[in-house]
């Protein structure tokens, strides 16, 4: 049997079990075929084999994102970039908008996304005084980079039927001033003005084909949509069967309450989940929104922030409502899963899977907390003895880490995504970016494994960096674990499916600034090159 693709000339780096790094790997069709020395693969050549010399290049298995928000990320790159450093201040932002609406017809929408009021000039949110003042001839919706908090002008608030009356919702808040509505909603909030915010189908397949697109440009082959392809599985579908999603889905679906549970739960044995599977497309966790922000900040702690002592955090939903939608997703068969920040979330979070775990017994069910970032050891050893999955973002420490240590104070930081702990403790930590909260290029997920380095350089707790070859496993084999595809994905080793990276250094032997600056040179999924940098 000859090989129809050889790999060779470079470090291929397998994350087997034993981390073992060889000289070249083999594929035939889609899957691997063997991996070892290069005179032992290069027995596998056939008169139609390509071989690809790697030139020192790296292979790794392709790279797995195991948290994002897919349509979201595509979704922005039709609005306004706030982001830092292109925006530094609330008059930059105004200058933004202004140039957006003179090109946008009245009456339309403007939508801005990214900004940190953080990092603007004037240490605080955009409001919608200020907002009008790009424009009150469209409705103006920014969200910011946490996708936690938004502001809105005046027309949309008059649009969306919000007044100075209105009372804050559950899970959510109004910021006012003088007892008006400053135009900034804070979580739940933020559902009450977003209403008629609405993209057509149109916008959604060009958003899905976008972060395609760059997902492969950055080595990802696999990818865990936290819940915004549940919100329009058409979409996700004609984009599949269009050729414009190649990426491997894994797909969460985000529930409130038990009622909105039992609703997806009917939908899916409908005939749903069949459709999507016929896809390629696995369905994954039942997920519930437990706190808020890391970097708002409005995640749920149990002792009040450092900046200030009269704040906690935010809850939507209490332990015993939390409890009922856990059990019942384990009940049922489901993999169940939280967006928790903060170390009082995570705690409600493993309170309620245990108690589900222990009145219902289930083989291998590998619950997952997203996030889980504010993690001191006693809850990391309920982790591990719960069989839990924690899904980390090293990337958050790269740009929101000068203000987790503002924020939250250096101790708790030392307890922030501590990937070096649960790696320790046998607990399989999975990597990702929550993009579009921030970067999903995987040389800054990579670099920010390495280092956990803020944008100015400080370092939130070396003793919680990691190795090159665990951050690699991170995104790979841990990834596929997280979803049930270990089997299939997550390790070059002959049998498992051909997706694979080749990034355009050593990275074994790089510094960590080395890593941050290479790229992804070629990507492959079952064989076949779907991305070649230019």
């Amino acid at each position: 049997m000859k090989a129809t693709l050889i790999l060779t000339g470079g470090p291929v780096v397998s994350v087997d079990a034993a981390n073992t790094v060889h000289e070249a790997l083999a594929v035939r069709g889609n899957k691997i075929l063997a991996v070892g020395t290069r005179d032992r693969v290069m027995e596998l050549r056939g008169p139609g084999t390509e071989v690809i010399d790697l030139r020192g290049r790296t292979a790794v298995q392709g790279l797995i994102e195991s948290h994002c928000h897919m349509l979201s990320f595509g979704t922005n790159q039709l609005g306004v970039n706030l982001k830092y450093p292109n925006v530094r201040s609330i008059e930059d932002v105004k200058v933004a908008l202004k140039k957006k609406a003179a090109v946008t017809p009245p009456g339309s929408w403007i939508r801005g996304w990214g900004y940190d009021h953080s990092k603007l000039t004037e240490k605080r949110h955009p409001n919608r005084w200020d907002l009008d003042q790009a424009s009150t001839e469209h409705p103006v919706y920014l969200s910011r980079t946490c996708g936690h908090i938004g502001v809105a002008n005046s027309l949309a608030l008059k649009m969306a039927g919000v007044t100075d009356e209105t009372s804050d919702p559950p899970g959510g808040r109004f910021e006012r001033i003088d007892g008006r509505l400053s135009g900034v909603a804070f979580e739940a909030a933020q559902g009450l003005l977003r209403g008629s915010d609405r993209f057509g189908c149109d916008e959604l397949r060009k958003a899905a084909k976008a972060c395609n697109d760059y997902w492969l440009k950055n080595g990802f082959t696999s990818s865990s949509d936290a819940g915004s392809f549940a919100s329009h599985p058409d979409v996700l579908m004609d984009a599949i069967d269009a050729g414009d999603m190649k990426l491997r889905i894994y797909m969460t679906i985000t529930v409130h309450d038990l009622e909105s549970e039992e609703k997806w739960l009917q939908r899916l044995q409908s005939g749903l989940r069949e459709k999507l599977e016929q896809r390629g497309v696995k369905v994954g966790p039942l997920k519930v929104f437990i706190d808020g922000s890391s970097s708002g900040p409005t995640a749920a702690t149990r002792e009040p922030y450092t900046s200030d002592p009269e704040d906690s955090g935010m809850l939507y939903l209490d332990q015993q409502d939390l409890d009922g939608i856990v059990e019942r997703g384990h009940t049922s068969g489901y993999q169940v899963t939280c967006h928790a920040v903060g170390d009082k979330a995570i705690e409600m979070m493993l309170d309620a899977i245990e108690r589900a775990m222990t009145r219902h017994p289930r083989p291998d069910p590998r619950h997952r907390i997203e996030h889980c970032a504010i993690c001191p050891p006693d809850l990391q050893d309920r982790i591990r003895r719960l069989g839990v999955i924690p899904i980390a973002q090293p990337v958050f420490f790269h740009e929101f880490g000068d203000g987790y240590l503002r924020n939250y104070g250096p101790q708790r930081v030392r307890r922030m995504f501590p990937a070096r702990s649960f790696l320790e403790k046998g607990i399989p930590v999975a990597a990702s970016s929550d993009s579009p909260v921030t970067f999903v290029d995987s040389n800054l997920g990579l670099y920010s494994a390495l280092t956990r380095r803020t944008m100015t350089g400080q370092v939130c707790a070396e003793e919680e960096t990691v190795s090159i070859t665990d951050s690699i496993r991170m995104y790979t084999y841990n990834g596929a674990y997280a979803m049930f595809r270990e089997n299939d994905v997550g390790s070059l080793e002959p049998g498992k499916l051909a997706d694979m990276a080749v990034l355009s250094a050593d990275i074994l032997s790089a510094t960590p600034d080395e890593v941050r600056d290479f790229t992804v040179d070629m990507t492959f999924l079952d064989g076949k090159p779907v991305y070649v940098r230019g």
